[in-house]
């Protein structure tokens, strides 16, 4: 049979409103008197009802986070800043895997909702553009990380894709590769076009003819990039550098670099985007872009409890630089290539 709270205000020898005052911490009983509630409330084993507590602080100390692919190792680690973020100020997360699903995105908002989370961080690409309707009325705190929602003045963090794609084709250009080619990813992923404009812009700096950059349509998994690599190689074979739209599919086009019986550097250089923990551990270890990943999440829990603390609502978007971990993935190209260039 359950413990209940007049279980607990029997044994101690108060009242159940006492009880109920010292186990939320609020008022201000008697130091004896606190010390016996919650010694009967441990030797009971009595668990106090989370919802009748929420009820009655208004607050359920727990936030949603939807994200789109649980899949992809960019997203543990945001989920665990966030989550360690959160549990520094003992607030619990509620996780929410999208999967990429419109629906699902739109029944998981629903669902933190009616759970009555004090507060979401969406890190889901195109959910901020296919729900901005529900985002503009939002009956709870809102903070966008790594997309956005156009129209809808919410607190957004973003990584600098444009300047990252340019550090990545810049790195290439340096080390002297010509025949470059670029792996994007569907248009619903926002990052998309800007890391491909970032390409471009690279190009341009250095003189190059931007139109020329090879591109192919990847699916953001390694699959999608082996796939790519495997066509982009058909369409030029003496192609020299590869830059990935992220670690995964600069993971699957190595894959199909070597399966056309090609070597990673020594014949075609890949740069990936993101910095994975997998990024430094694949066969060769991957030259990547990497982001501030954990500093995205602290900064969206901070800023949705700076809200919950009766903070004046911000629409401020922040812009986080990234940078380039070079490592074994890319070298000058073969002699013939940097001869012919």
């Amino acid at each position: 049979m359950a413990i209940t709270i007049a279980d607990v205000a029997s044994r101690a020898g108060v009242s159940t409103a006492t009880v109920s005052r010292v186990l939320a911490g609020v008022g201000s009983a008697r130091p004896d008197t606190r010390q016996r509630v919650l010694e009967s409330a441990r030797e009971l084993g009595y668990r106090p009802s989370g919802v009748a507590r929420s009820l009655k602080l208004r607050t359920t100390r727990t936030l949603g986070l939807i994200i789109t692919d649980i899949g992809n190792p960019f997203f543990p680690e945001l989920v665990s800043a966030v989550e360690e973020a959160a549990r520094e100020r003992d607030y619990g997360v509620l996780l929410c895997n999208s999967g990429e699903d419109p629906e699902r995105e739109g029944a998981y908002l629903e669902l933190l909702a009616e759970r009555r989370v004090d507060g979401v961080v969406i890190a889901s690409s195109g959910v901020g553009r296919r729900h901005r309707t529900w985002l503009a009325k939002a009956p709870l705190p809102v903070v966008l990380v790594n997309c956005a929602s156009p129209g809808v003045p919410l607190p957004t963090i973003l990584s600098d894709n444009r300047a990252g794609a340019a550090l990545a084709i810049g790195h290439l250009i340096a080390l002297g590769h010509r025949r470059i080619a670029h792996i994007t990813a569907p248009s619903r992923n926002e990052a998309a076009a800007e890391r491909l404009e970032g390409a471009r812009d690279a190009l341009r700096a250095a003189g190059l003819d931007s139109a020329a950059l090879l591109v192919a349509e990847g699916d953001g998994h390694v699959g999608g990039g082996a796939a790519a690599a495997e066509r982009l190689l058909e369409t030029d074979p003496h192609l020299t550098a590869i830059f990935a739209y992220n670690d995964l599919t600069a993971i699957g086009a190595i894959r199909a670099i070597r399966g056309c019986g090609l070597r990673v550097p020594d014949d075609v250089s890949v740069v990936g985007f993101d910095d994975v923990d997998l990024a430094a551990f694949a066969d060769p270890p991957l030259t990547t872009v990497a982001q501030a990943t954990a500093s995205m999440g602290r900064w969206a829990v901070a800023q949705l409890l700076d809200r919950l603390r009766g903070g004046p609502p911000t629409t401020e978007t922040v812009m986080l630089p990234v940078h380039l971990e070079i490592r074994s993935s890319t070298a000058a190209p073969p002699a013939r290539e940097a001869a012919v260039s």
